[in-house]
């Protein structure tokens, strides 16, 4: 394995500290842009502090619709940050006043060599010209990798003649940026796979591992993580209180209220004239129990029939559950006013004799 070498990223907050011109950075740190007309971000000069330093390669990252993109490299032994500075802020654009050969351009290029320069300092200039009104382009950022190496190391004396810049080591450089890119995604696999630190457009696949022990539309990134945390605690729960509680709030993001037979039939015997009406309301069986959910609560929409299957998937075998809604309602007035007066109805108290909760019910 190659000795890794030095990189410089430019993503994320690595954008921020660049001058912009006419480009957007989004609240994910992405640089933006729409329409016609030339964008150009001039990014940080970045010291080596190794004169004479040589440089390796420049990685892009973006999407570009109808664009045309130019990236200029350039790298000194002087620091002519002043310069550069003061071109921008004159409105010129600052390769009009780098020295001749000591920079690299590269136009519709994601990923080239800078094996020619060499010098201490190094700017990068990205130039996008968009072509037409829908002309569009979102740029994640971009890598330097320094100092120049060369897979040719590795093979015969002979081959290693050949020179920094030559035809044979841009030839064997193609090999080691494949390698390179793909020993890169290796040591980002810990990364990736950790549910607490992958970015959240990986979360989905991580979900797909989970078997997805829900009902319901799929859930936002700071639900997913808290599923797969508490994933083999919800497994080794299943047919508990705990755990059904979690899972519907998880769900429904509602706290519900279970009621067991067991919770209020020992208690009611002490009090026996309450305990045909407590046998109306929760059943008379003692495989059966309640939950109830407070609709009036905020939380997501519920779909009866898809929570009723997330019931049945964590109740305990045997058992039977009752689920009841709890919602708003209102009794209209005796009379309304539609031209004339009409009477709707009559207040009557309302009877449950005879009355069961045995199925899904909702109670106002």
């Amino acid at each position: 394995m190659m000795e890794e070498g030095k990189k410089i990223n430019f993503y994320r907050l690595g954008l921020e500290n660049g001058r912009r011109y006419r480009m957007e950075l989004t609240d994910e740190y992405r640089l933006t842009g729409t329409g016609g007309g030339v964008f150009l971000y001039l990014a940080p000069v970045y010291d080596s502090r190794d004169r004479d330093g040589s440089w390796h390669r420049l990685v892009l990252e973006g999407d570009f619709y109808r664009c045309k993109y130019e990236v200029l490299v350039m790298a000194t032994n002087e620091d002519l940050t002043e310069q550069t500075e003061k071109a921008w802020e004159e409105g010129s654009s600052p390769d009009l006043f780098w020295p001749e050969g000591s920079y690299v351009r590269k136009v519709n290029t994601d990923d080239f060599l800078l094996h020619e320069l060499k010098g201490r300092y190094l700017w990068v200039l990205i130039r996008i010209s968009g072509a037409a009104v829908d002309s569009h382009f979102c740029m994640e950022g971009f890598r330097v990798e320094f100092p120049w190496t060369s897979f040719s190391g590795y093979l015969p004396e002979i081959y290693q003649e050949a020179g920094q810049n030559s035809f044979f080591e841009r030839y064997m450089s193609v090999f080691q940026s494949m390698y390179e890119d793909l020993e890169q995604q290796v040591d980002h696999l810990p990364r990736i796979l950790d549910y607490e630190s992958t970015p959240d457009e990986n979360l989905g696949t991580l979900l797909t591992w989970t078997g997805k022990p829900y009902g319901g539309a799929e859930p936002g990134a700071e639900k997913i993580r808290m599923l797969i945390r508490d994933l083999s605690k919800i497994q080794a729960g299943k047919g508990t209180v705990r755990v059904m509680k979690q899972m519907i709030q998880f769900v429904t993001g509602r706290d519900a209220v279970i009621m067991e037979y067991f919770k209020w039939h020992d208690w009611m015997r002490r009090g026996a004239s309450q305990l045909e009406r407590y046998e109306k309301l929760f059943g008379k069986n003692e495989d059966q129990f309640c939950v109830i959910l407070d609709l009036t609560q905020e939380g997501q929409p519920v779909v009866p029939e898809e929570l009723q299957k997330l019931l049945q998937e964590y109740t305990p075998l045997g058992m039977n559950s009752n689920l009841i809604f709890l919602d708003w309602s209102s009794q209209m007035d005796t009379h309304c006013y539609l031209d004339k007066n009409s009477r709707l109805a009559i207040p009557e108290r309302a009877d449950t004799s005879g009355f069961s909760l045995d199925g899904n019910y909702v109670l106002g």
